[in-house]
């Protein structure tokens, strides 16, 4: 018992439950658990809706052209990525709040690590595809941060290089490289399909559970944050569907905008298309 409480302690222990929005008896109480368990069959039933879809319409190209010298910006952008992330893991340990790296932003930056270590492949591709999809959740942290747990010196400020980072350098960086077809056809919805699957198991059998059994908030799936606009007792419901729509259109309005921006600023890309 005492291994486990040592366990708790380094992954959990530090996280206050009087923060608001942190966790703790009156945030597991905030919602039934006859209500958790009716969202989470909602979630399955369209974990196996995308499923059956995306399983029959992925593409993926038949052929990958070859890639010559890794560019030194791509070796910069790893180990200053590489470098951010070791920090906030740091800062988890010190913290005592290891627990949150399972949260999709950190998930996302250890998918663009990989990416950024990996030459042009299919299966980099198919990561890629996913990838731009599922990033959506960084650009909800920067238009709505939470930070007031974040007390050691740095720990905010590494927050937003971060997010920053995955959202707005990598993915463009990359489709940059790698040029117009590590994208999905615009007219090809199977990467949404699967960016949703992803999401609703990652939430709704690893998070979800962990949440209950710690009594930690994570990524307020217990009780809603304070700056939540649809705080209240069907918050999670309504997230459901607009976390569903999120993932099905932001990410074709995100490579969309970059690649507009890629067509005005580099003739080189241009000619690619």
């Amino acid at each position: 018992m005492d291994v486990f409480n040592a366990i708790g302690d380094i992954f959990y222990g530090g996280i206050q439950p009087n923060i608001p929005g942190n966790g703790g008896p009156d945030c597991v109480a905030f919602l039934s658990k006859g209500q958790l368990l009716f969202e989470t069959l909602l979630g399955t039933a369209l974990v196996v809706l995308f499923s059956l879809c995306g399983a029959k319409t992925y593409t993926l190209p038949a052929k990958v052209a070859s890639a010559g010298k890794e560019p030194l910006f791509k070796k910069v952008l790893l180990v200053v990525l590489s470098v951010v992330f070791a920090i906030e893991i740091v800062y988890k340990v010190c913290s005592r709040q290891l627990l949150y790296l399972l949260n999709p932003c950190h998930v996302c930056t250890v998918l663009e690590i990989y990416l950024l270590l990996s030459k042009p492949r299919r299966i980099a591709f198919a990561v890629l595809r996913f990838l731009v999809h599922y990033i959506y959740g960084a650009a909800i942290a920067l238009l709505f941060p939470e930070t007031d747990s974040r007390l050691l010196p740095g720990e905010v400020f590494n927050y937003w290089l971060q997010h920053i980072i995955i959202f707005f350098i990598v993915p463009p960086y990359l489709i940059y490289t790698w040029g117009p077809d590590c994208l999905e056809p615009f007219s090809e919805w199977a990467w949404c399909f699967f960016a949703n699957v992803v999401f609703t198991v990652h939430h709704s059998y690893i998070m979800t559970p962990l949440a209950l059994l710690t009594h930690v908030n994570l990524n307020y799936l217990l009780c809603p944050a304070s700056v939540d606009p649809f705080r209240g007792p069907y918050y999670r419901i309504i997230g459901l569907f607009h976390q569903t729509l999120c993932l099905l259109f932001v990410g074709k309005v995100y490579t969309l905008v970059v690649k507009f921006v890629l067509y005005l600023l580099s003739s080189k890309w241009r000619k690619r298309l």
